[in-house]
């Protein structure tokens, strides 16, 4: 009889296994799974990666998401948190970029200077959540945020508008340091219904011709970071030694949401190259060609589904986003990736 019981139990044991296996290949994040995994009870998103810190653009990526798959509620109570933690600096409605531990212990504000990013995310997600749920302090509160973006993160030269990645430390004498992965176009194209159409229209239109110009190499992809300078044409692009990465891949995501053109040559070269190795390498050197043995992770498999889903091409899409949830499933306690998953996967598209 014992060893019968013992047999039952491995069988059992067995067939949980089986079962949780099965689990793990067909499913890998929904939005209350992100939930439980990476924002704290109190509306804290939290990037384990990274010491456990926090950062404005991860509450961003909450706060999106929440709205996407109408969490009110937790919409709220992200934006309670990001409000009372990261909105402190002096003289602008901009959010401090990263929240942590200090060295003595405390765990507060731990670099003060912003990322834009993370502003203009945020305040388009009050943005769409004012038309979502009509709740008039969303408006009012993505109005200061917008102004002050306005005011704070933008420069005009040579006839286009400019957008520094931090209010400090990006414009420099010998140039301007940019990021394309900025230039969150649908943004700014919803900005021009909270603040100074005409402003915002011509945001978006040198937005549109920068990417373009950023467009570097045989792969004609954007890079993760590029340095800008003033020239006889204008604005002269600095292309050496720079890689598309880690930031680059939402440059996909982003382009698809405002239907974007500009980046169907640069999906072409990385699907080619998926069909034929296997694998979306993890960074590209545009100038040398090198490509990384090291596969991106599921956020960047999405973010590239998004894009082929916007140009049509179902089929790349299904493979590319079928990809993203296998690696998803393995991928623990990547907050990044998981939030780049998820929102290339929302039904609700902005």
């Amino acid at each position: 009889m014992k060893s019968r019981k013992v047999v039952q139990r491995a069988v059992v044991a067995a067939l949980l296994v089986w079962c949780f296996g099965l689990k793990a290949q067909s499913w890998a994040m929904d939005w209350h799974e992100y939930k439980a995994r990476f924002i704290s009870q109190d509306g804290r998103v939290i990037d384990f990666q990274q010491r456990s810190i926090s950062h404005s653009e991860g509450q961003a990526y909450g706060m999106l998401l929440a709205l996407f798959n109408g969490d009110k509620a937790g919409f709220e109570k992200i934006w309670a948190w990001t409000r009372a933690n990261l909105q402190m600096r002096k003289g602008d409605r901009l959010f401090c970029w990263s929240w942590g531990k200090r060295p003595n212990g405390q765990w507060q504000v731990i670099d003060y200077n912003d990322a834009s990013d993370g502003d203009i995310l945020i305040g388009w997600a009050l943005y769409l959540a004012w038309k979502k749920w009509n709740k008039a302090e969303f408006r009012q509160e993505a109005m200061e945020i917008v102004s002050s973006i306005r005011k704070e993160l933008l420069l005009y030269k040579n006839g286009n508008y400019l957008l520094l990645p931090g209010y400090f430390g990006f414009a420099k004498r010998d140039g301007l340091t940019m990021n394309p992965s900025y230039f969150i176009l649908s943004a700014f194209h919803d900005f021009g219904a909270l603040d100074r159409p005409a402003f915002w229209a011509k945001v978006e239109s040198s937005a549109r011709s920068l990417l373009k110009r950023f467009l570097l190499g045989k792969w004609a992809l954007p890079p993760d970071w590029i340095t800008v300078r003033e020239g006889e044409a204008g604005i002269e692009p600095d292309s050496r030694g720079v890689s598309f990465g880690y930031d680059a891949w939402r440059t996909f995501l982003y382009a698809a949401w405002a239907r974007e053109p500009c980046l169907k040559r640069g999906f072409e070269k990385l699907y080619q190259f998926f069909q034929k190795n296997g694998y979306l390498p993890r960074k590209v050197q545009m100038t040398s060609g090198w490509v990384s043995l090291e596969p991106a992770p599921a956020g960047s498999y999405a973010c590239l589904g998004a894009y082929a889903r916007f140009l049509g091409k179902r089929d790349c899409a299904q493979r590319l986003f079928q990809m993203a949830d296998r690696k998803m499933a393995r991928e623990g306690e990547n907050y990044f990736s998981a939030s780049l998953y998820l929102l290339a996967k929302s039904v609700s598209m902005p």
